[in-house]
């Protein structure tokens, strides 16, 4: 680790060249930390016939950089902060309401059997769970399991042909 450290030492001003002439002025530690792992990994892959390694270590420690600089730029415009007052107008609970209101949730029954269409309701809009079901209708709780599971089934076949 010795050896690296020196190294470090010797090629931090390149760092921080790097970084400056890129423009970066945010985050200069993780992009600072960025070029000595670039460093590190140079030092690994460095062959003498590829040239110096001052150059070497210079392209590694930049191209790096530059592609930190890219996933950063993609994350920051695909992903927007959310407007405190757009919360505070919207409940994010009220659109699950709205999916379980009766009548959007028959929607979703019409080519069930009886019992799949009991099994839906009552632990969606009820919430009962497999026994007291079972209890219900004097049945096994393979039976209402059984339900479950072509109930499932079949909504999500139903959702794979509509989208």
């Amino acid at each position: 680790m010795d050896g690296f450290s020196n190294l470090s030492q010797q090629f931090t001003p390149m760092i921080h060249h790097v970084i400056k002439s890129l423009s970066i002025y945010k985050n200069k530690e993780d992009f600072f930390q960025i070029g000595l792992i670039a460093l590190w990994e140079s030092q690994d892959k460095y062959d003498e016939a590829n040239g110096k390694f001052s150059n070497f270590a210079y392209t590694v420690i930049k191209g790096r950089i530059i592609n930190e600089l890219k996933r950063q730029h993609k994350y920051d415009t695909h992903s927007q902060p959310v407007d405190r007052a757009f919360l505070d107008v919207i409940d994010p609970f009220s659109l699950d309401k709205e999916a379980f209101m009766m009548e959007n949730f028959m929607a979703y029954t019409e080519n069930l059997t009886l019992n799949q269409k009991r099994w839906l309701i009552l632990t969606f809009i009820e919430d009962k769970n497999q026994n007291e079901i079972a209890n219900m209708f004097n049945v096994s709780t393979a039976a209402v399991k059984s339900w479950r599971k072509t109930t499932l089934h079949k909504l999500r076949k139903e959702m794979e042909i509509t989208f």
